[in-house]
């Protein structure tokens, strides 16, 4: 059993929106959780089922703002532009002995909800931005553990391209 003593901790984080930092702005981040989609099988002769990976499932995160931000208004997915907005995760985990990693979390998205919280007189608004990537990148300490290009059909995981035979087979000139 781990414990955490042994475990890399998150020190510190912001988010930034467009290349605009929102250090002190961003109080809590989720980060894209990645899902491989599957279907059920069952072929002649199996005595159960199994689950095939069919890719990648949609890619959504979200995070807080407390503060009114304009930029974030901006940026609200409709029209020609609206599936690129980038948005970026940066932090560093402190490992057991002590070193520390740098975590970066790169994303080009649609911002496809803005939920303000409740407004009163004295106090500080918090927005919930919610999103959907079609890219996907993930580096730990200078290292990709995940790349996930959903349009130039890009799927790097566990250090392996998954998607390049597929890439050649349909004509990808990359």
């Amino acid at each position: 059993m781990t414990n955490l003593r042994d475990s890399n901790i998150l020190q510190d984080f912001t988010v930034w929106i467009d290349d605009v930092g929102k250090i002190g702005e961003a109080p809590e981040f989720q980060p894209p959780e990645i899902n491989i989609s599957v279907e059920e099988f069952r072929g002649g002769g199996m005595d159960g089922t199994v689950e095939i990976p069919m890719g990648i499932e949609k890619i959504e995160f979200d995070f807080q703002l407390h503060t009114w931000d304009e930029q974030i208004w901006t940026k609200l997915g409709y029209g020609p532009g609206s599936l690129d907005v980038p948005i970026t995760f940066r932090g560093y985990l402190l490992t057991p002995g002590g070193a520390e990693k740098g975590v970066y979390i790169y994303t080009q998205s649609l911002i496809k909800s803005i939920k303000p919280g409740k407004v009163s007189a004295g106090k500080k608004v918090e927005m919930t931005i919610s999103l959907v990537a079609n890219y996907y990148q993930h580096i730990v300490d200078g290292n990709t553990l995940a790349e996930i290009d959903v349009f130039n059909k890009v799927t790097f995981l566990n250090g392996q391209d998954k998607s390049a035979f597929a890439r050649r087979t349909l004509g990808f000139n990359y």
